[in-house]
């Protein structure tokens, strides 16, 4: 009796922080809540009102009746990629080609002598009149300044003359990498545009960034998260970005967002080993596993599909995409059994239909029981039908990014055709088999806010107003549980965060804990 009265007391004692008068969601799994009480950074009190949870030194926030969110996870995004871009050209709102074109060439005069014009993230698919940037639209406005834009999937990006010339990339050479494109007219003539792997060729001789620059692009992305209710990421470096996340281990202050890395080069057995002394602090910045790429995008006609593209895609009859180096001779697969074997996360980017297939071949042989790993298909974008209750059996987390298929319903269909689509984008599919689907957004590819991944996921609705497959939406709690305990599972924190509930963590402080919306 002595002790369950101890415990009572302990439990009522005031809390640090109560939050009142509140609608608070945690799972849907239960009703709405009126009152959360918080101590020593976790949660102690969820339910309705409890005035012994507050004292004289409890921060009380009023909520006035608005609904209290979990602090939102973003399961697959760049951060330093992502903060560089705040300060660069951000072509995603160009209208057409003129405007395209003015964009660059205010960007360029404003620029210091020397410096490169960087940035891009441009798309051309909503334009009246579609067509393919080339040098030839740039050149006279950038000059003699070496220009790198990336298109907006970050798989493909145009170079001017400037950095061709840089490059070595003439009429007579050289021929395309494995698993790149160099795209030419029918003269030979590089156009400007590089896709996957033939992008490196341009650039490898941008100028690095300082650390200083590294670590102020981190902050960026920070803040910019924390304004969107992002209080969590997994995050996807450079494998040689180290240095810079140590740099930010030494100021835990500057850090308002929980970071989940994902380093990304090959060979992961050699990203592992950089990564292995990187100076973590548990739960707010850690090395969670490693990243590889299957193949392309689709924007970039680069993912790697089962059945051709329609068309041809880039002026190649039966074309099918790009897989990676390493996929087809079992190089990648191997290392993914590596990474498994050391307890972590082997992650692996996979648009295309076939390239989803050779991942889930892949780990279903990489483990006695791959269930336990949980390996996870960053994007899933375009399954074979029969593939999609693989997911839950090989308990293959499907890493989602719903805002994409605001994008990609635009042009689809005129690449693969309506019937191959039903399965695009299937989300709801990929539920009903029982796999976790976890959100994302994939920054800077689009918008790192999770509402308009979570209005894309529920109501179906694409760029320029459409609603396309919407045999895939999802309810809002299930779309919310994605960017929330289903984001947690996708990074073995479901235990810590992703749940408004006892024991679960609460964050810093306000804005970091938890996000509060009208």
């Amino acid at each position: 009796m002595i002790s369950i009265a101890l415990l009572f007391v302990w439990q009522t004692a005031p809390a640090d922080l109560v939050i009142e008068n509140a609608r608070i969601w945690s799972d849907g799994s239960i009703g709405f809540a009126r009152f959360a009480a918080v101590r020593g950074g976790r949660f102690v009190y969820v339910g309705e009102p409890e005035p012994g949870f507050i004292g004289p030194k409890t921060e009380r926030i009023d909520a006035q009746k608005r609904i209290v969110l979990p602090g939102l996870i973003d399961s697959h995004a760049h951060m330093l990629g992502g903060g560089m871009q705040l300060s660069q050209l951000t072509l995603r709102d160009a209208k057409d080609r003129a405007d395209f074109v003015a964009k660059v060439e205010a960007w360029a005069s404003s620029l210091p002598a020397g410096k490169w014009v960087l940035g891009g993230r441009w798309s051309t698919e909503s334009w009246a009149t579609r067509e393919q940037p080339a040098k030839d639209w740039i050149d006279k406005v950038t000059n003699d300044r070496p220009t790198w834009l990336s298109r907006m999937d970050g798989h493909s990006g145009l170079a001017n003359s400037a950095a061709l010339k840089l490059a070595g990339i003439t009429k007579d050479g050289p021929p395309d990498p494995d698993g790149g494109v160099i795209d030419r007219d029918s003269n030979g003539e590089p156009t400007g545009i590089l896709r996957e792997t033939a992008m490196s060729l341009v650039t490898r001789h941008i100028p690095a960034p300082t650390l200083d620059e590294k670590l102020e692009a981190l902050k960026r992305a920070l803040r910019h998260a924390n304004s969107l209710g992002v209080t969590a990421v997994s995050d996807i470096p450079g494998g040689g970005e180290r240095e810079v996340y140590d740099r930010l281990a030494a100021e835990p202050g500057e850090q308002t967002v929980r970071l989940f890395l994902y380093p990304s080069a090959r060979p992961l057995t050699a990203t592992e080993t950089a990564f292995r002394t990187l100076k973590s602090r548990p739960g707010w910045l850690e090395v969670k596993g490693f990243k590889a790429y299957m193949d392309g995008s689709l924007g970039s006609r680069t993912a790697y599909m089962h059945a051709p593209y329609l068309g041809n895609a880039p002026d190649k009859a039966d074309w099918r995409g790009l897989p990676m180096p390493g996929i087809l001779d079992g190089a990648l697969e191997r290392e993914m059994a590596s990474v498994a074997a050391k307890g972590k996360q082997p992650i692996v980017h996979a648009i295309g239909d076939e390239g989803n297939h050779l991942l889930l071949d892949a780990v279903s042989r990489i483990a006695p029981d791959p269930t336990k790993i949980r390996a996870r298909s960053e994007h899933a974008q375009h399954l074979l039908p029969a593939d999609i209750p693989r997911f839950a059996q090989l308990g293959v987390i499907a890493s989602m990014q719903p805002y994409h298929k605001a994008d990609d319903g635009r042009y689809a269909e005129e690449y693969i055709g309506k019937e191959r689509c039903r399965s695009s984008y299937a989300f709801k599919d990929l539920l009903d088999a029982g796999a976790v689907v976890a959100f994302g957004s994939d920054w800077p590819v689009v918008s790192m806010n999770p509402f308009l991944g979570m209005e894309a996921a529920v109501t179906g609705r694409i760029l320029g107003g459409a609603i396309w497959e919407p045999q895939q939406n999802l309810t809002a709690t299930e779309a919310l549980r994605a960017y929330t305990a289903s984001g947690a599972y996708a990074c073995y924190m479901e235990k810590e965060i992703g749940r408004i509930a006892p024991g679960y963590r609460s964050g810093l402080r306000r804005a970091p804990g938890f996000a509060i919306r009208g």
